[in-house]
């Protein structure tokens, strides 16, 4: 900005300075992210120079900047999460029923990654085979769970050679913290699928778009990941849509009426 104007103090600078900033870095073909952050990092300044009682206005309050365009969730396809628990992937041990609860708990029920490290054993109901989830805003949800979860979560708690209150332990019978449950998720979900990012937070996801494109409802998948409106939920019917595109566009029928 230097360049173009004479100014040696940023709490000089004046709206037109900043739109013209702005109309400059749209010419050069800037993403839109890339001046948003720009821009974002001027208005952090500006709020540290209010406290400081340097400034009293923020010139930047009237600059409209480019539209961000959204950006979808990655998403394993459903045919590599079916792979994942068909093969052979898990190890016939305590460690193994427990990565392999850990994974399926996560696909099936979409759960968040601090919901996972906070599950005790006593929020898992055996008989209604419903699992009891404190969310954020410590709103609790219940979610249903397939027999085989359910069996597989029991023999590995009665497997392992630890006691302990949670529902997953680590190797060394402590409570499951981040960075142990990212290794798990990313090395599993390498072995069948080839997607930039494979993170907890992507079988969420996963789970939301899957059960979409299956005909769920949009209220229920909602209840489902304990989010307070469906404007969060809907970020997934774009995935699901956008999916249906592709298979469509990549179908060898035609199905169009015959002249």
């Amino acid at each position: 900005m230097k360049k173009d104007f004479d100014c040696d103090n940023l709490h000089e600078v004046k709206s037109e300075w900043l739109r013209s900033y702005v109309v400059e870095m749209m010419r050069k073909q800037k993403s839109p992210r890339t001046i948003h952050r720009k821009v974002s990092a001027y208005r952090t300044y500006v709020k540290f120079a209010k406290r400081c009682g340097d400034m009293m206005e923020d010139p930047s309050e009237s600059i409209s900047l480019p539209k961000l365009s959204k950006r979808l969730p990655s998403v394993v396809p459903e045919h590599a999460m079916r792979d994942l628990f068909e093969e052979n992937v898990f190890a016939d041990d305590w460690k193994g029923r427990r990565d392999k609860s850990l994974i399926a708990l996560m696909y099936e029920t979409g759960m968040r990654q601090g919901e996972i490290i906070g599950l005790q054993i006593s929020d898992l109901d055996t008989e209604r085979m419903e699992l009891c989830v404190m969310g954020k805003g410590s709103k609790e949800r219940r979610i249903p769970l397939l027999q085989e979860t359910m069996q597989s979560i029991n023999d590995h708690i009665k497997e392992r050679p630890f006691k302990s209150n949670f529902l997953f332990v680590t190797d060394a019978g402590r409570s499951l913290y981040a960075s142990f449950i990212y290794r798990r998720v990313h090395y599993y979900l390498s072995l069948v699928s080839s997607l930039k990012k494979m993170s907890p937070h992507v079988l969420r996801h996963t789970f939301a778009t899957h059960l979409l494109s299956r005909g769920a409802e949009l209220s229920a998948v909602k209840d489902l990941l304990g989010h307070a409106s469906l404007s969060s939920t809907q970020v997934y019917t774009h995935q699901s849509l956008t999916r249906m595109k592709q298979l469509h566009a990549a179908s060898p029928l035609d199905v169009r009426p015959k002249k």
